[in-house]
């Protein structure tokens, strides 16, 4: 007789319907609300905010390859479970992302301020020319804030004064000079300068100078010696926004303390939700042992009849 398309005997059908009713499945409450979340299957993240990430310059396929390499670690064993490895990879991608935007945002701190030297070397033009020359007449090249271009313009100056002392050539107005220099208000310096180069183109107009006299040598000297400060001054503001000095570029890079806060505010925050994730995954991964001890005690609420019932059944069968 073969045994492939065999009907069951009355008494087999009997004995499968009992043992049935032996399995129907968890009967307690907390049973039947962990039984309810086994068919839960997570929506990839990449396919919810595709578009999104891709506005981003980012590439869905690279979170799926972490999210499968996460899950490949951890083992998720149900729904649930691969929900909280999808939200632990979500949260990972989100600091990845934060630590991608700090670098981008040093990066443009780097060219902004690099951009900014560049700038300070180059004479001013259209408004802002305007009100440096402005300042000019009032404070002079030597008043104005420290740059490449008014260390350049302040040595410029003196050399051609220096030039107009030693040729004795007092005619011209010289004065022009000084005011450049030192503006309206000069300082010591400045002053005793003017003074001097006053005396001279007095005495020159008067036929009184003459070649090698100690008051030409002595406003020689002084003029070499602010020439000598001044390429002292511009060697050091030189050494100070050296564009390839790794040191200083390094301390440009630094956020401000309020931005560099919120991002550690973040970042810690970040990580916080990883390791809350993490407990959560690992607590419902030892909760199948507590749970099999609890329903144990669920087998003895039935009728011991029906007990019976299930192994006469196979019994006869």
């Amino acid at each position: 007789m073969s045994l492939i398309n065999r009907e069951p005997s009355p008494a087999q059908s009997d004995a499968s319907r009992a043992n049935s009713l032996c399995s129907t499945g968890p009967r307690t409450e907390r049973g039947k609300a962990v039984a309810s979340r086994n068919s839960l299957k997570p929506r990839p993240f990449s396919e919810v905010v595709a578009c999104s990430m891709e506005a981003l310059g980012e590439r869905p396929a690279d979170f799926e390859q972490m999210h499968q390499a996460l899950a490949a670690a951890m083992e998720p064993r149900d729904g649930w479970e691969a929900a909280w490895v999808q939200d632990i990879a979500i949260l990972r991608w989100r600091l990845e992302r934060l630590q991608r935007a700090e670098v981008g945002t040093l990066a443009v701190r780097k060219q902004k301020l690099a951009g900014d030297r560049k700038r300070e070397s180059l004479p001013a033009s259209g408004f802002a020319d305007l009100g440096q020359r402005q300042q000019i007449s009032l404070v002079g090249f030597t008043g104005l804030p420290d740059s490449t271009w008014k260390f350049q313009q302040v040595i410029q100056i003196l050399r051609q004064l220096r030039n107009l002392v030693r040729v004795g050539d007092y005619e011209k107005d010289g004065v022009v000079y000084f005011d450049l220099l030192y503006g309206k208000k000069p300082g010591a310096v400045g002053a005793t300068l003017r003074g001097r180069f006053a005396g001279l183109t007095k005495r020159a107009a008067e036929g009184e100078v003459p070649e090698g006299d100690h008051e030409q040598i002595a406003l020689i000297a002084s003029v070499d010696q602010e020439i000598e400060n001044y390429e002292q001054k511009q060697a050091l503001y030189a050494a100070g926004h050296r564009e390839d000095d790794p040191v200083r570029q390094d301390a440009d890079l630094l956020l401000r303390s309020e931005e560099l806060d919120d991002v550690i505010r973040y970042e810690t925050h970040l990580e916080d939700q990883i390791e809350r994730k993490l407990r959560q995954f690992y607590a419902r991964r030892r909760e199948p042992v507590l749970r099999r001890a609890e329903t144990l005690p669920a087998t003895n609420e039935e009728p011991e009849g029906s007990e019976l019932v299930c192994q006469a059944a196979s019994v006869a069968a």
